[in-house]
């Protein structure tokens, strides 16, 4: 596919990967916490936990609403795909590392990979391409809920 860009936001959280993770599959309750993404199993009554390779989401980012299929579904990261092919694919990847900064906390990373003849011309800005505002948001949300669950906010 060509050239591969690669936009990612990270955060430490004082909460184990098993808690941001469970907080971060209650799909449900998104708009508690953020509002940056509304996200749903595409077939409905499908629960977050049982998604796996194949299987389709819709994705509404702050008006942009996108069916991206699920990559994996694991312990230690969430992936799907969207593409507009042959344009543009991007890969997004929601990673639950244990923290090597935060005792018992959780790195939280997410990273969006993206490939077609779009992000050609982003080439030369690779390295100044930085990861959007919304980003952060959901980041920061995600945060303060699951330290906030876990008794450490």
């Amino acid at each position: 596919m060509g050239v591969a860009i690669t936009q990612a936001a990270s955060i430490e959280i004082q909460a184990s990967p098993e808690t941001v993770r469970s907080i971060f599959l209650d799909f449900a309750r998104y708009n508690q916490w953020q509002d940056v993404f509304d996200i749903q199993p595409a077939t409905t009554g499908q629960s977050p936990v049982d998604l796996k390779k194949g299987d389709n989401l819709r994705v509404n980012m702050q008006g942009f609403t996108f069916r991206p299929h699920i990559e994996a579904n694991k312990q230690d990261v969430f992936t799907w795909v969207g593409s507009i092919p042959p344009l543009l694919w991007g890969t997004h990847h929601f990673l639950f590392t244990p923290s090597t900064e935060t005792p018992g906390g959780t790195t939280f990373v997410q990273r969006e990979d993206f490939e077609g003849l779009l992000a050609v011309p982003f080439w030369p800005w690779r390295h100044s391409f930085k990861p959007s505002e919304p980003w952060a948001r959901f980041n920061a949300g995600l945060k303060r809920e699951a330290e906030r669950v876990s008794g450490r906010g």
